[in-house]
Formats: structure tokens, C-alpha cells, sequence
């Protein structure tokens, strides 16, 4: 009531900023109730609070690394009295595939995750039945001339027909928990039979 009898009273010069001064104030007034809501939706860009998986700040998982033993890629099974004739050859077996992950266990372990693959394929003197394939997993240290920490003898069982085309196998095997405090490597291959 007061600007308005000010502003009859004045200049259109000072009608003009005395209305714009009562708006502002309205403006003001109004938005005091709501001032923490505009501020919130400003800072969090109108969304609710973002949810931030720790994780994302802790450090890699070491994860060693994986070796094929020297020689040990390949069986050939021979019947008994017949070695390295052809016409003797059971099987041959290949390692041909192989990989490796990890995951932190607990806080300073790490499990290592082992996936091996490879193909049995028959031989001539080969009547049908089920090879059992052994592979040794080892993980040892950096130096490699201690005591390795785990070694494992894995079997593989790999059906095949007389005179059938080659079989592929795979394995993967996650038991191997390990310490997350020092240099290591795993290593692997066919522990017995003909290694070539």
C-alpha cells in the first residue's frame, strides 16, 4: 500500500523501480520456504543420492602369471610293446588353450581361477572307451627353486568312439587360493604318459 501511494506520487522513472523492487521482494519471499530443496536439486543435479560401490577405490587383484611346463603339451598313448608305430597309437592328446582370472578372497588372499583346453584325438589301434587325462597345476614362487605353495594332480575324463573324429575337453578349476604378498607364477602340463 505504501509503494503503491509513493508511486503516484512519483516519477515514471521511480514507478518502474519500485515495482521492480516489490516483485523482487515477493520473489524473495516466496522462494525462503523452499531455498534447501533449490540448493539440493542445484548440487545434486535434481537426482538423488548417488550410491558408490567401495570397491571402485581399492587396489587391482594381483593375478600371476600362467606357464606351460616345457614338453608337456602333448600325449601319445601307444599300445603295450608298440611305441612310435603308427599303427600302435591308442590316442594323442593336446593342451592347446589355457587362461587365467582372479579374485580377492579375503584381504590378502587372492583366488585364481584356471581354464585349460585341448582336443583327445584317436589313433588307429584306438577301440572305443574313456581316457583319463592327468594335468599338474603347480604355483610357485618367483625363485622357483623352493617347495612349490600348491601343486595339484586334476584328471580329466574324455569319452571317444573307435574310429570317431577328435574330442575336444576343457577344464576350469577356481580352488587355488593363494597370498596376495609376494611374486609367483602358476605353472601347468601332462603329467604322465609320452610327452613330445
Amino acid at each position: 500500500m505504501m509503494f503503491a501511494c509513493i508511486a503516484a506520487q512519483g516519477s515514471p522513472v521511480l514507478k518502474k523501480a519500485i515495482v521492480a523492487v516489490a516483485a523482487l521482494s515477493c520473489l524473495s519471499l516466496a522462494a525462503c520456504g523452499s531455498s534447501s530443496e533449490l540448493a539440493g536439486n542445484v548440487i545434486s543435479g535434481g537426482k538423488g543420492p548417488i550410491e558408490v560401490n567401495p570397491d571402485a577405490f581399492s587396489t587391482p587383484v594381483y593375478c600371476p602369471p600362467i606357464q606351460l611346463q616345457t614338453n608337456t603339451y602333448l600325449i601319445m598313448k601307444y599300445e603295450r610293446g608298440r611305441d612310435n608305430e603308427p599303427e600302435g597309437l591308442l590316442y594323442q592328446a593336446t593342451l592347446s588353450d589355457w587362461a587365467r582370472s582372479c579374485t580377492k578372497d579375503s584381504t590378502d588372499q587372492t583366488r585364481i581361477k584356471l581354464g585349460l583346453s585341448g582336443s583327445v584325438t584317436p589313433g588307429p589301434a584306438w577301440k572305443g572307451g574313456e581316457v583319463v587325462l592327468p594335468i599338474r597345476v603347480a604355483v610357485i614362487t618367483g625363485a622357483g627353486d623352493e617347495k612349490p605353495l600348491i601343486s595339484e594332480l586334476l584328471t580329466v575324463p574324455v569319452t571317444i568312439g573307435a574310429g570317431a573324429p577328435a574330442e575336444n575337453w576343457t577344464l576350469i578349476e577356481d580352488k587355488f587360493v593363494v597370498p596376495r604378498d609376494q611374486e609367483m607364477k602358476v605353472v601347468f602340463g601332462f603329467d604322465e604318459g609320452r610327452r613330445r
